[in-house]
């Protein structure tokens, strides 16, 4: 059962700040709604995420409504870090436009992140579908992808990585076996390896046929989540560009299922759900610092 509190039935004095959570796939986002709450300090971010100390959750997301049609985003890891773009992310705050009554079922909208405008649709209450744009095979955050791979080592392990950016930076490598012990341990390291300098999101993926992935993932700033958006799109993106796969695939991650194809101009778009959990307020003076608009 979803659990959602109204605003006003939740006694809160006036330094009260209002999140709600969501959850795409197993991977759940704090919504912070921008045109009425300030963005807490980055030591506000890490404790509201954490787990044990707050409300818990993969990271926080501070946007709103600029106009008609166009939105802006900004997305935060629970380490407190800053991220370019998250396929979830942009899936919640979306479904969160649509529940504050900004954007409606089957209409196209555009949403502001800090890499680029991304365009969004309501398909329906749980249903969302995200244009993320073209995969980047050379990025000033990746290193050059070619044809081939190139190896890096972890654990004592050589791996073949496959970099590509979806705005963010990704390592693709393809297994015959996934193993969530071995993505948690080499994830950790490949994440923080030298080639990457604003670190990287890891993957780990097994080809199931060409309709279909299986994917585990190591996500930069948050460790081994259930599910990544982009993640999805970027070894989709590899897979199709070694000809592993189709125009359409599923990729399968522990947390469920992302529908993603691509269009004829390259461009990924990816279809999956978004549940609201629960609403609440929290004390400003347990954030701590605000940032100032």
């Amino acid at each position: 059962m979803n659990l959602h509190y109204a605003r006003n039935s939740i006694a809160s004095g006036a330094g009260a700040v209002h999140f709600t959570k969501y959850h795409a796939l197993g991977n759940s986002y704090l919504f912070l709604d921008a045109s009425e709450f300030q963005l807490p300090a980055s030591a506000g971010i890490r404790k509201i995420c954490d787990g044990n100390f707050g409300l818990g959750s993969d990271g926080l997301l501070h946007g709103g409504k600029i106009c008609d049609g166009n939105f802006s985003l900004r997305i935060f890891n629970p380490d407190g870090s800053e991220a370019e773009i998250s396929g979830n992310g942009l899936r919640i705050f979306s479904r969160a436009m649509f529940d504050l009554g900004h954007v409606s079922a089957g209409g196209e909208f555009f949403v502001k992140t800090a890499k680029k405008n991304v365009a969004c649709k309501v398909i329906s209450t749980g249903e969302i579908e995200v244009d993320m744009g073209f995969p980047m095979f050379r990025d000033g955050n990746i290193p050059f992808f070619g044809e081939g791979s190139f190896p890096l080592a972890a654990n004592g392990k050589s791996y073949e990585c496959y970099p590509v950016s979806m705005g963010n930076p990704h390592c693709v490598i393809f297994t015959a076996e996934l193993s969530s012990d071995e993505v948690r341990t080499s994830g950790k390291i490949l994440e923080q390896n030298q080639m990457f300098p604003e670190r990287t999101n890891v993957e780990f993926a097994k080809v199931i046929d060409r309709g279909s992935i299986e994917v585990e993932i190591w996500e930069r700033g948050t460790g081994y989540t259930l599910a990544c958006g982009s993640g999805a799109c970027a070894v989709f993106a590899v897979a199709k560009k070694l000809d592993l796969c189709s125009d359409h695939a599923e990729i399968q991650m522990p947390g469920g299922s992302l529908r993603l194809k691509m269009l004829s101009n390259g461009s990924i778009i990816q279809t999956g759900p978004v549940e609201r959990i629960a609403s609440c307020c929290v004390d400003d003076m347990y954030l701590g610092s605000l940032e100032k608009k």
